[in-house]
């Protein structure tokens, strides 16, 4: 099997151009970095092990583990690889689609639904999760049938993986709605912040990627590129929703504040703006879209899990009123950190973002399975405990 891919991964990188790096640094940045310490680990970007494939127009770009970019121009559409950069080397395969449809704001409740959020490019933990529970092979193939897979944002920066992470949920969305089920990926504020070209989250091999790829120098106009409707990724990620309805759960990244029903936002309408602005810094002519992006919008708001500065907790009688406006009974959202999957308001909020493992097989990295009977706390190892 292992020749087999290699022998396809040397295929696709025929009639390429490589361009070498021989030294490698590495930098995360955080919140908390100073502006120094950024701007001096930027003057030295390196790329830093597989990364990719980013397809720019009808341009196949990797980086391979010797820390070359590989551009290919005329590549196999119907069998890309995705190298994953850990230490088993995983390697997957997927083809192109050649159309992305936007797809519907609120669905029924499916027979069993499993949600996980800010995996971060973390891929052992989403792979470890998804293998476990069913919801994939070990091929990487979605065998979860008509089964539902929420992923509730902030799949993107800080990890190492972001790209192969962004391509395996496009492979398993195609083949979940082949076999009647469905993979809903709902946008998180760090895919708005890519989106919009702000690349502070990402490593350091990222924005070195994204520089020499777009031949840009500017490192937020080059990662906005990356995920412009020039790249395939780019145009993916733009048909995504901000909100949906499944049965009678509202999901959403951040929250939804007293504001949201005020301004009479239905899912339909919140994914709507939304997307006609995703890649804007700027919303001085709309009020609403304005509001969407701000610190109580769907992207950002964490006043439905604590009380700080410019998110305002919510309080029990506007979280019944924004419930009883999207005739839901319970909302879900990651975004807000907390030690464990949990619930408050009596059960109607459910807290989905805590610290997930970065190997495989921890037991640390944790997501939901919603059916029409319960709700369960599912991890990494295949084992299910009863929501509290």
């Amino acid at each position: 099997m292992l020749n087999l891919k290699l022998l396809l991964l040397f295929i696709c990188s025929c009639s390429s151009s490589v361009f070498s790096q021989k030294d490698t640094k590495i930098a995360v940045f955080t919140q908390k970095d100073s502006v120094t310490k950024r701007t001096k680990a930027l003057k030295t970007l390196q790329f830093n092990g597989k990364d990719g494939p980013y397809i720019i127009n009808d341009t196949l770009y990797r980086i391979d583990s010797k820390n070359q970019l590989i551009v290919t121009p005329d590549f196999n559409r119907d069998s890309i690889p995705v190298e994953i950069d850990n230490k088993e080397e995983d390697v997957f395969f997927l083809p192109l689609r050649t159309e992305y449809k936007l797809m519907p704001s609120t669905y029924s409740m499916p027979n069993k639904l499993a949600v996980i959020s800010d995996i971060e490019g973390e891929y052992n933990a989403f792979a470890s999760f998804m293998l476990s529970n069913g919801i994939m092979d070990k091929n990487h193939n979605w065998i979860y049938g008509d089964g539902h897979l929420v992923l509730l944002g902030d799949f993107m920066d800080r990890g190492n993986n972001v790209t192969q992470v962004l391509w395996l949920i496009y492979k398993l969305e195609h083949q979940a709605l082949s076999q009647g089920g469905q993979v809903h990926f709902i946008l998180g504020n760090h895919e708005i912040l890519n989106l919009q070209g702000y690349y502070k989250y990402n490593t350091v091999k990222y924005v070195k990627a994204a520089k020499a790829i777009s031949g840009l120098s500017d490192k937020d106009e080059a990662t906005k590129y990356m995920y412009s409707n020039a790249s395939t990724l780019g145009k993916w990620l733009a048909t995504k929703n901000t909100i949906e309805k499944i049965g009678p759960y509202v999901f959403v990244h951040g929250g939804l504040s007293p504001e949201t029903a005020k301004f009479n936002l239905s899912p339909k309408a919140i994914n709507t703006i939304a997307r006609s602005a995703l890649r804007q810094r700027s919303f001085k002519d709309s009020e609403i879209t304005k509001f969407i992006f701000s610190a109580r919008g769907p992207f950002w708001y964490r006043g439905l899990v604590i009380d700080r500065l410019n998110y305002f907790k919510i309080t029990p009688k506007a979280l019944e009123n924004v419930l009883n406006y999207y005739k839901a009974s319970k909302i879900v959202v990651g975004h807000t950190p907390v030690p464990n999957i949990s619930t408050s308001y009596g059960g109607t909020v459910i807290r989905t973002d805590i610290l997930h493992g970065k190997q495989k097989f921890t037991g640390r990295t944790k997501g939901l399975l919603l059916t029409p009977e319960n709700e369960f706390v599912i991890d990494d190892l295949g084992q299910r405990i009863l929501l509290d």
